[in-house]
């Protein structure tokens, strides 16, 4: 049996319909529990900078904790102790709206928790995405399929296989980073105007030919 293999690839590109910011608070002090005390005061301040923009500080969750001893080091290459350094960070889902944003971005800044900020620009329903990049990669790939069969004169027959691979499909998200300082709240605000969310991926079918 002859077969026509071939290979659709679907594309699709959708407006962020939220964002997730990401906060970064760090603290250094040579006793420990001094060092403990500065982040915990520093988280919350950044708790009250959440609450304050009217989002609920409960759904500022941490994704990264950690204290380690940091050291330094004599003419002699001897570890010498430096210290303690910590780092909490947290992150917060909220829709892609600017005025939210800039609202929550200009609370953090007059809170002074010295929070470093990141953001990523994503879609919500990501299935939905999925799908869609699915339906338009098995489209494309019929459609490359009747193609290549009218150009070299054979007939397409049944569809004998779909490979799609194990990889999910492939999403690209837009990330920001940015510091507030202390004075952002005599400044402009900031101008996001985010990419848009590409996803991508491959099919291929495998058809019967006469």
């Amino acid at each position: 049996m002859r077969v026509l293999k071939v290979q659709g690839r679907g594309q699709v590109s959708v407006e962020p319909d939220m964002v997730t910011l990401s906060f970064n608070v760090e603290n250094t002090a040579s006793d420990y529990a001094e060092c403990l005390q500065g982040l915990n005061k520093q988280t919350e301040n950044l708790r009250r900078n959440i609450s304050a923009s009217g989002l609920l500080n409960a759904k500022l969750k941490t994704s990264y904790y950690n204290i380690s001893i940091e050291t330094r080091y004599d003419d002699k290459q001897h570890p010498i102790f430096n210290g303690y350094s910590s780092s909490h960070r947290m992150q917060i889902e909220l829709p892609s709206d600017k005025g939210l944003l800039n609202k929550v971005l200009r609370e953090v800044a007059k809170g002074h928790s010295g929070a470093e900020i990141s953001l990523s620009f994503s879609v919500k329903d990501k299935d939905a995405l999925r799908q869609r990049v699915i339906t338009q990669a098995v489209q494309m790939a019929k459609e490359n399929a009747e193609t290549l069969a009218a150009a070299a004169g054979v007939t397409l027959g049944k569809l004998q296989e779909i490979n799609y691979g194990c990889v999910e499909v492939r999403v690209y998200e837009q990330e920001s980073r940015m510091t507030c300082p202390s004075a952002m709240e005599n400044m402009a605000e900031p101008d996001i105007d985010p990419a848009d969310v590409n996803a991508e991926d491959s099919v291929t079918l495998v058809y019967e030919i006469t």
